[in-house]
């Protein structure tokens, strides 16, 4: 078995080495281990830079937890080849009821006196889940604030768009 890559232009046959069930060697799986981290870290880069962003202090002891928490959840779901950037379709309003259900687990947890530390990122999004189906209001709130940022992005994109020099006749189109 074969598979094809481009190098410098040029395209080149290259086998297949592994397959599933294969048993690794130290240095094989040391190499997937640092795969792994640097995806973890190239694709949760984002959340903790807007966090440095935002209104929250990313030094802060809470702050830290929470996003410890959301990259240990986030690595547990991870799997290689599959991609959730751009080309898996979510949906979100589920997203954002998720969003708000994982938010008032963690704020009760913290009342109560739990460290959000004891507790696994899975158990809140299992909670998360069955807080949503008891309360549907969670979901209106979601359906209500992502419809808001909707509407606001397409009022911006009619700014920006209108904002955008025509080309003159004979230049050449861009991508």
């Amino acid at each position: 078995m074969a598979d094809q890559i481009t190098i410098a232009g040029h395209v080149f046959n290259v086998p297949i080495r592994y397959k599933e069930g294969d048993e690794l060697t130290a240095n094989e799986a040391a190499a997937l281990n640092q795969t792994f981290h640097e995806n973890l870290r190239n694709n949760f880069a984002k959340r903790v830079e807007d966090k440095k962003n935002g209104a929250e202090r990313v030094e802060s002891d809470e702050v830290l937890e929470t996003l410890q928490k959301e990259l240990d959840e986030y690595a547990e779901q991870y799997e290689f080849g599959v991609r959730t950037g751009g080309g898996a379709v979510r949906d979100p309003v589920m997203s954002e009821a998720m969003r708000i259900a994982k938010d008032k687990i963690r704020d009760h947890l913290k009342r109560k006196g739990t460290p959000l530390k004891q507790v696994a990122a899975t158990a809140i999004s299992e909670a998360a889940k069955k807080l949503i189906e008891k309360n549907p209001e969670i979901m209106d709130l979601a359906r209500q604030r992502v419809e808001e940022a909707q509407a606001a992005a397409s009022e911006d994109l009619d700014a920006l768009v209108a904002s955008i020099p025509q080309k003159e006749e004979g230049e050449g189109a861009s991508a």
